[in-house]
């Protein structure tokens, strides 16, 4: 039997987030949806070592680490997403190459004013002033960084580039003054992060709030609902149980399709949580939660693509095991 590596990541991890279910979700009235999200670029998909070089460009060297360190970081079911090479022997399936700059400019602001009281009299009342002028500056600082990741073949699969700017304001009397390389150094950091999410899928965990109206259920279906709404704090199989016998009194109340959908999606079953949600919509049309729970399954199907390219479409049922879910 064959199946899916995608669809057998998501079913180890339902696994794993199933086992806790029972014991109650951490806020109240929400149901927890878990799974994993798409990279920001499909092509990459299919890379699954990458050769970094040492970039050009002054802060260049500071990049490649930050870029390696933020892939390495890039875990999926314990295992790294990436195999990360420091140079390109021609056993990587794509080359990272790229440069970074940095530049400071400090220009001068209008001195601060500083008064103290030198002499007050019995009253407490100040006699005497004495004022202090200090130098004040403005520190901008910019990076400019671009890569690429070129495939084995000499495809170009994926290119960034940006220009990150901060600034800081400091005066002569202040205790610290901004450090220019502190600065760029978070910059390259927050560049390198954005490449991690274009690149590399992400594992997420979120609690999203169920719907409470029970507006226009019969008085037994009112008092059965608000169990169901209660019991999420607690017990989320029994809660979603609550809520999909419901249905068969209530099929078209907004709260109780929602409510199913969150619970299909939670549990996974993303095809049935998008029907539940389309006909949330139906009852009542344009609603942003219904359209936010089609949104993440969309995400989700998109990340699943990806897992596939990733991993290979198919895997012998039991040839891999599954870990917990880390990103």
């Amino acid at each position: 039997m064959t199946v899916s590596f995608a669809r057998r990541l998501s079913a180890g991890f339902l696994a794993i987030a199933c086992a806790g279910l029972s014991a109650g979700a951490a806020n109240a009235e929400t149901l927890p949806v878990a799974g994993i999200y798409p990279a920001g670029n499909d092509a990459a998909a299919s890379v699954n070592s990458i050769a970094i070089e040492n970039f050009g460009g002054d802060k260049g060297s500071s990049l490649s680490f930050a870029i390696s360190d933020a892939l390495e970081g890039a875990v999926l079911y314990g295992e790294p997403y990436f195999q990360i090479f420091a140079s390109d022997d021609g056993n990587a399936d794509a080359i990272l190459r790229g440069e970074a700059n940095g530049e400071a400019v400090e220009t001068e602001l209008d001195d601060r004013k500083v008064t103290k009281c030198e002499k007050k009299d019995k009253d407490k009342k100040c006699i005497k002033e004495k004022v202090t002028y200090y130098a004040c500056s403005r520190l901008d600082v910019r990076l400019y960084p671009q890569i690429r990741l070129i495939g084995a073949d000499g495809r170009e699969i994926y290119r960034k580039r940006d220009s990150l700017s901060a600034s800081e304001d400091y005066c002569a009397d202040d205790s610290s003054t901004p450090s220019i390389e502190e600065m760029l150094d978070g910059m390259v950091n927050s560049f390198a992060r954005t490449v991690r999410y274009d690149l590399a899928p992400v594992y997420r965990n979120q609690d999203i709030r169920v719907l409470e109206s029970r507006k226009g259920m019969t008085g037994d279906a009112k008092n059965a609902f608000r169990s169901a709404v209660k019991l999420t704090k607690t017990d989320i199989k029994a809660s979603c149980d609550g809520f999909r016998a419901l249905e068969s009194s209530d099929p078209e109340h907004v709260s109780v399709l929602f409510n199913i959908g969150l619970c299909a999606e939670g549990e996974g079953e993303l095809d049935l949580a998008a029907d539940y949600y389309r006909r949330t919509l139906a009852a009542e049309p344009g609603k942003d939660y219904a359209e936010s729970g089609l949104r993440r399954i969309g995400r989700r199907e998109r990340a699943n693509t990806q897992l596939d390219a990733h991993y290979g479409p198919e895997l012998e049922d039991g040839a891999a095991e599954v870990g917990s879910p880390n990103s």
